[in-house]
């Protein structure tokens, strides 16, 4: 049996521009290493000071992983949109597939009329999760040609 969660949480002041991307770097070496030694998979954006994410995997081990990310000072007003069954996973052989605005397209956030802090009336949990999976599944810093 496979669960999912979906979070939003404010990005601690150390993924801010002024430090750069190596927090955020740093981060997910350690998200590959913790999520390929529980067998979860998931992707995560960083978008405007806020992150979302999915993880999947057996139940235990997600619930081991958002008990860390309730600990983790980096997630700042951790919000658990969902937790249910899954059927498959979405991110198949992705410890955790990551962007940052600089590698969204941005066609994509017009298509979800993003707004910062992903608001539940914009994204409830299941558009989410599509933007997500959608996002992490677009080759990184390819964008489309305006028309």
């Amino acid at each position: 049996m496979l669960e999912r969660i979906v979070t939003v949480s404010r990005a601690g002041p150390e993924f801010g521009p002024e430090f750069g991307l190596e927090a955020l770097y740093g981060l997910i070496r350690e998200a590959h290493v913790q999520n390929v030694r529980g067998g979860l998979t998931g992707g995560l954006v960083l978008l405007d000071g806020w992150i979302a994410q999915v993880l999947e995997g057996s139940p235990a081990p997600v619930a081991f992983a958002y008990g860390r990310l309730r600990q983790d000072r980096r997630h700042g007003a951790l919000e658990l949109r969902a937790r249910e069954p899954a059927l498959c996973r979405l991110f198949p052989g992705q410890a955790m597939a990551l962007r940052t605005r600089a590698c969204l397209d941005p066609a994509l956030l017009e298509a979800f009329a993003y707004r910062p802090g992903f608001p539940v009336g914009n994204f409830p949990s299941d558009v989410l999760v599509e933007f997500l999976v959608q996002a992490c599944h677009r080759e990184p810093g390819v964008r489309r040609a305006s028309r």
